[in-house]
């Protein structure tokens, strides 16, 4: 997130709580007024049964799930797939046989009664039930699904969360879209001190999501934690150390929250010199918090000479994205200001090399421009990085773009680039926005920025550059939605068809 002591800007919910535009989803049947579940015992159910104990309830953290326990007189491995006949629904499956069973069943979307089956691997149904989905808290921002292509866009759930350019109220949510643009996952977290969300970080190996907390400047002299990591069902897996402060502001926590595979903690740290703010990178032990490594632009670049009457706050480096490498001994820092992205060692804190403006790197390629300005979200896999590339005022435009890096001879050969413009899908935001490589190729956009003319939307790519899903926000002539950040995840769910 950028800037956001500046702009102030905050998660406000004034919206509606479906889907809007000539494209929306299909309509869903009216539901009831009440969130309650509206599961039963199982049906067909008698004293010769495989199945007993058997119980459905709602997620209170996310009313768009429930969890279903029971258990079977003899080990087996089961499944439940659960369908309405408006939503084909999912199939989860046990991976070894057990005599006690547990499903979270998720991924459902608003106000839909669900046929809930229990079945072997004959796919024979052994237990029936039935659950009502909840309604999604109130307010949630009007979307319109203006693409979608099946064939070629990547599975899975869009996972974001969203700012507006209004500053009434901080509202810290966060959400998952399906391909065909409905909410069917949500998380709310209130703490006293945490307002807001920022960095969202999605892990596929434990099924959690890492999330940093934005604090209102009003509680900066309250300590509270500055991230969280939270499963699926909404249970809180970590806590940060409580610390006093509010969004990048003196030794506050910031834009990236990682967890090491060795249990450690990857963060920017903020830091003040008189009006000045600057970075250093800290390594923390995930268990106690003692440090194990840390870097400072200070160290390693003479701060500017600049006068501090008549200000409080000079943005100097304004790191968005750290990532470590401890098995290759690396650590790479995007400086949004400084319009570079920095390979480290991590031994000896040495800048083996600079990427982006005053760097090291020689641009090949047939492109007028081919140097990022004020990008975000690097992503570096092999020998090629990916830029949501913001630009800078005098381009007067934002892209996506990748560089393969060749590190002997100190190309950096553009790859891919897209702007938009020649499609009518140009944009500029200065400030957020992210650009992930999918599994399959496609790239996936967050559009950021204030710009009332654009709307904040999501959208993905073919590797060719091809647009085939779009998803926009609502904007209207007094505030937008603002996005930062998105990622798209896999779900353990099989599709029914």
């Amino acid at each position: 997130m950028k800037r956001f002591g500046s702009f102030l800007f905050v998660l406000l919910f004034l919206f509606s709580c479906q889907n809007s535009g000539d494209k929306k989803p299909d309509e869903s049947p009216d539901a009831d007024d009440d969130n309650v579940s509206d599961s039963d015992d199982i049906d067909d159910a008698d004293d010769n049964s495989l199945i007993y104990d058997f119980s459905l309830e709602q997620n209170e953290q996310n009313l768009l799930s429930c969890r279903v326990n029971f258990k079977t007189k003899e080990e087996i491995k089961l499944c439940v797939r659960y369908f309405s006949p408006y939503h084909a629904g999912y199939r989860i499956c046990e991976d070894e046989q057990k005599s006690v069973h547990y499903f979270f069943l998720w991924g459902m979307r608003e106000s839909l009664d669900y046929t809930v089956e229990v079945v072997n691997e004959d796919n024979e149904i052994l237990a029936t039930s039935r659950y009502h989905s909840g309604r999604l808290p109130y307010p949630i921002p009007a979307m319109t699904l203006n693409l979608n292509d099946p064939e070629k866009t990547s599975p899975g759930f869009v996972l974001f969360h969203y700012a507006t350019t209004s500053t009434d109220l901080l509202y810290p949510m966060a959400f998952m879209v399906d391909r065909e643009g409905y909410i069917v996952w949500y998380f709310e977290y209130w703490s006293g001190e945490a307002s807001a969300f920022g960095d969202l970080t999605w892990y596929p190996e434990k099924q959690s999501i890492v999330i940093g907390l934005v604090k209102d400047y009003s509680s900066r002299e309250i300590p509270g934690e500055e991230g969280i990591e939270i499963d699926l069902e909404g249970n809180i897996l970590w806590k940060s150390p409580e610390i006093p402060g509010y969004y990048y502001y003196g030794n506050s926590w910031n834009h990236s929250y990682q967890h090491l595979s060795d249990g450690s903690v990857l963060f920017p740290k903020c830091q003040v010199e008189e009006c000045i703010y600057y970075d250093t990178i800290v390594n923390l032990d995930g268990d106690d918090y003692t440090p194990l490594w840390q870097w400072s632009f200070a160290d390693h670049f003479e701060m500017p000479d600049i006068s501090c009457a008549g200000t409080d706050r000079y943005d100097w480096t304004h790191v968005n994205t750290v990532t470590m490498d401890k098995s290759q001994g690396v650590v790479y820092v995007n400086s949004r200001n400084f319009s570079s992205f920095f390979k480290i060692d991590i031994e000896s804190g040495d800048i083996l090399w600079r990427l982006g403006r005053d760097g090291d790197f020689t641009f090949t390629g047939d492109i007028d421009d081919p140097c990022i300005g004020q990008a975000h979200d690097p992503e570096i896999k092999g020998n090629r990085v990916l830029f949501y590339d913001n630009g800078t005022p005098e381009r007067g435009y934002s892209r996506v773009i990748e560089y393969t890096l060749d590190e002997k001879a100190m190309t950096a050969e553009v790859s891919f680039v897209f702007d938009g413009r020649e499609l009518g899908m140009g944009w500029w935001s200065e400030f957020f926005g992210d650009a992930d490589r999918l599994p399959n190729g496609n790239i996936l956009v967050t559009v950021g920025d204030y710009d009332f003319n654009q709307y904040g939307r999501i959208f993905e790519l073919t590797p060719d550059g091809e647009p085939v899903w779009e998803l926009l926000f609502e904007k209207n002539d007094s505030w937008k939605v603002v996005l930062y950040k998105s990622e798209k995840i896999i779900p353990q769910l099989e599709p029914l068809n």
